[in-house]
């Protein structure tokens, strides 16, 4: 599952009147004046949540989850998350060492015996912040690929980076994925499900198993120029378990609500994740370059004064794009997903980014300088 490490400029937006109206109306006017256009003419399916201090201050679907059905794009859509996948298997591996099951400083052959190396001898931390010197990918996501493949040949691949570099790699959370199974006698998917999304009572994210959701409850995606493609769920199946491509890095679902509630729990709002796991997921470890850092299945930007000013992530397939922020000194967050292609998808993340930002307050001179 492709992540991509957002950077968006702080802009200022003008009220259309020019007097001066309150930034949260200036923030969320900008919303309202860019979506008809993405609606129209790049037909944008999906939902938009912005939320201050835990209160929703613009919260609003866009399109259709299904187009042929016409059925709405809802914030109880389960829709595609991506790369949002990451946060919750660093979750599992931080929840297991709480427990004292595992020491994230030891490399992966410690609780993947007989594992290949050179992978095998990567620290867990090292995976967790992209800096083992792994590939991107043991192949595409829906090619076949047992775990026992994973732990065999893939993580037989010479490096392809050096590693203590910032490289990203989906095959890294795989493995991550695969240590979860084994330290913990359970499937990656359960023990998500056991230990954060039914805790924190996210009661429709899922890889494979979502319950009683009806099939309208999920979105299809659209990608520009072709036909639709299948709820993911469905295609994953398909691989009877080989599915190792995906599982760990990305390929689950959720709705908007249940996402909204991962946020609550990470900033304390609701319990279900320990503080010490959500200050560990949530600051700076490994640099990725400039005011970027690594966390912990999410990416953290610091200010000018070296303090997390922006926390999250994004994910996409190229076709599903999620978007997952929280400002965290103002206490904004914001969520934004889509089913009608990444191109399509950013520009409107980026219109909710800046509002954000005009609400948080936040200016070019609270952010490190941009180096020319």
């Amino acid at each position: 599952m492709k992540a991509l490490l957002l950077a968006f400029a702080v802009v200022s937006i003008p009220s259309a009147s020019g007097a001066r109206a309150d930034p949260q109306s200036e923030a969320l006017a900008s919303i309202d004046a860019a979506m008809p256009d993405a609606v129209a003419k790049q037909d944008f399916g999906g939902y938009i949540l912005i939320e201050q201090k835990g209160v929703a201050v613009f919260s609003r679907g866009y399109g259709y989850a299904d187009r042929e059905k016409k059925i709405a794009f809802t914030a109880d859509t389960i829709a595609q998350i991506g790369s949002l996948t990451k946060s919750m298997t660093a979750f599992a591996i931080l929840d297991l060492e709480r427990q004292g099951k595992l020491d994230i400083e030891k490399p992966v052959k410690t609780y993947l015996p007989g594992a290949a190396e050179p992978a095998a001898s990567a620290t867990i931390h090292q995976i967790l912040t992209h800096h083992a010197g792994l590939a991107d990918t043991c192949g595409e996501d829906f090619d076949t690929l047992t775990k026992h493949d994973l732990l065999s040949q893939c993580m037989a691949k010479p490096l392809a980076f050096t590693a203590g570099e910032d490289h990203y790699s989906n095959m890294g959370y795989s493995i991550l994925a695969a240590v979860v199974e084994q330290v913990s006698a359970q499937s990656w998917e359960d023990y998500e499900r056991a230990h954060l999304w039914q805790p924190l009572g996210m009661a429709h994210t899922g890889l494979t198993q979502f319950g009683d959701a009806r099939p309208d409850r999920f979105a299809y995606g659209y990608p520009p120029g072709k036909t639709r493609e299948d709820v993911i769920s469905n295609s994953i199946a398909k691989l009877g378990g080989a599915d190792w491509n995906l599982r760990g890095n990305g390929g689950t679902q959720a709705t908007v609500t249940d996402m909204e509630r991962f946020y609550r729990a990470l900033s304390g709002k609701i319990a279900g994740i320990p503080p010490d796991i959500a200050s560990a997921m949530t600051s700076p470890h490994d640099q990725i370059e400039g005011e970027a850092w690594e966390g912990y299945g999410l990416a953290v930007r610091l200010d000018r004064n070296m303090q997390p000013y922006r926390i999250g992530f994004a994910g996409s397939d190229t076709t599903f794009m999620a978007y997952f922020g929280w400002l965290p000194k103002q206490d904004v967050f914001l969520y934004v997903v889509g089913n009608n292609g990444w191109d399509n998808v950013k520009p409107v993340i980026s219109t909710v980014l800046r509002a954000a930002y005009k609400i948080a307050g936040i200016t070019p001179d609270m952010l490190q300088p941009s180096k020319k």
